[in-house]
């Protein structure tokens, strides 16, 4: 039986403390902006948006060639808790369903960890998607729940309890784990656009050596044993909503 729970608001504070933490966020926006470069993603003096931006302090270290910055959550005291350390962020309480920005705002629209919550996660991507420009990217992580669950299983089997917000989030992408991302997920603001699966170049991110690996057989390896998946589509020039 495929399982499906909705991630609930309230173990969402398991995580402050990782949001909060500047230098686990700066090596992870490293790492990103390392992966969308080598994936020649990555625009110079881009216009940037981070649907569920949390604290910001993700989206505040990412890239030292942002020419605006721009964060977005239902929750502002994340945010709050570290506005002087993120002053080149603006932020907006809004629901990422129902993004209050003009079509065609920005070069690369990020959503982190969060897809998955989403009622309707369809409705979503395509919110976001028109907020892309032609040329522009919009990335997603998302949580490979047929790894983790029966990690989790095996893990308390052993002894070893697994945090609920962890199984919330597993469970949560139960409902995306079978689309298809390179046909857009079944999206129809994503027809057309370049899919690119960017969880190898995470990886290689993380672990330069594995540059010795060659990307397709990464690719595999990671599309069947990643815990987690990052998926990008750049959208193309002539590119219609």
């Amino acid at each position: 039986m495929t399982e499906t729970l909705p991630f609930h608001p309230t173990l969402r504070s398991e995580y402050d403390p990782a949001v909060l933490d500047h230098a686990q966020r700066r090596q992870r926006a490293q790492r990103l902006h390392a992966a969308l470069c080598d994936a020649g993603l990555w625009q110079a003096d881009a216009h940037v948006l981070d649907v569920g931006c949390g604290s910001g302090l993700l989206l505040s270290a990412l890239g030292h060639d942002v020419r605006q910055r721009i964060g977005c959550d239902l929750r502002r005291e994340l945010y709050v808790q570290v506005k002087s350390r993120v002053d080149d962020v603006l932020f907006a309480q809004a629901d990422g369903m129902h993004l209050p920005f003009p079509d065609r705002s920005f070069h690369c629209v990020i959503c982190m960890a969060a897809v998955g919550e989403f009622p309707d996660w369809r409705a979503a991507l395509s919110e976001m998607a028109r907020c892309v420009m032609p040329g522009g990217v919009l990335y997603v992580t998302l949580s490979n729940s047929r790894v983790l669950l029966p990690l989790f299983r095996l893990l308390e089997c052993l002894g070893h309890k697994v945090a609920r917000s962890q199984w919330a989030y597993a469970r949560a992408s139960m409902r995306l784990v079978t689309e298809r991302p390179a046909a857009g997920c079944g999206v129809s603001a994503l027809a057309g656009w370049r899919y690119v699966h960017l969880t190898p170049y995470l990886v290689r991110s993380q672990w330069p050596w594995l540059h010795s690996v060659p990307l397709p057989v990464l690719d595999w390896l990671m599309r069947r044993l990643a815990p987690s998946f990052g998926h990008a589509w750049q959208r193309q020039e002539s590119n219609d909503l």
